[in-house]
């Protein structure tokens, strides 16, 4: 085990208490570090490798025919991607993009070492499996969300949990659209309504909350 790689413990137990198998492919694997803002992978590209988070956050997201972004899930340490892990078990080419949102750390499972630990490794097998029934049942949920709640009470959401202690959030509009699988007009559109009810306040790429309870009040209102 490199001294690098010596992290993956406390971040992934279940395969650290496995079996031997396990252990030995965890540590013999590649450490990787990227830059905030990089491709990790594009859509139509092939799967290569497996990846399980240390460090750091990954945006995966689709591009619909008119250009517009949409958020599916984000990676964060003691993850895996699971349309990584889906591609891998299928090897199917990529359906989605994935971006550094900040500077990366990750150990990098080559496709022989995953194929060959998912017969031989017991604990990595489960834990490959388990990973996927529940970020598949997160990309769900989120999907259910972005179909069936209305925008404003989204996007009231979003604001509560993204507002500082003083309650400025750091977001262009079109960053916010993203995150809600919406477009940049709706997102203005609906910002504007909440600043006349002097919710927020808006400035250059910020806003800000004004009233907590309003805004919560204004999206629990929603239809």
């Amino acid at each position: 085990m490199t001294k690098e790689n010596s992290g993956w413990q406390a971040l992934f137990p279940a395969l650290a208490s496995g079996d031997l198998p396990t252990r030995s492919l965890l540590e013999g694997a590649r450490l990787i570090a990227m830059a905030a803002h990089q491709p990790v992978f594009h859509a139509g590209f092939p799967c290569e490798n497996y990846m399980l988070l240390l460090e750091g956050s990954i945006r995966v997201q689709v591009i619909g025919e008119g250009g517009r972004e949409a958020l599916l899930y984000r990676v964060l340490p003691g993850q895996s991607c699971v349309l990584t892990t889906c591609c891998m078990l299928s090897g199917d080419d990529y359906p989605a993009e994935g971006f550094t949102e900040s500077p990366v750390r990750a150990l990098i499972v080559t496709r022989a070492a995953f194929d060959k630990a998912l017969e031989s490794a017991p604990a990595f097998r489960r834990f490959v499996f388990v990973n996927l029934g529940g970020r598949i049942a997160d990309v769900i949920a989120r999907m259910e969300e972005v179909a069936f709640r209305p925008v404003e009470r989204r996007l009231a959401n979003f604001l509560l949990s993204r507002a500082d202690a003083a309650g400025n959030i750091q977001c262009t509009h079109q960053e916010i659209a993203v995150e809600l699988g919406t477009a940049r007009e709706v997102v203005s559109r609906h910002l504007k309504r909440l600043e006349s009810s002097g919710c927020i306040e808006l400035g250059r790429a910020t806003v800000r909350v004004l009233s907590a309870e309003e805004l919560q009040r204004a999206g629990n209102s929603a239809l």
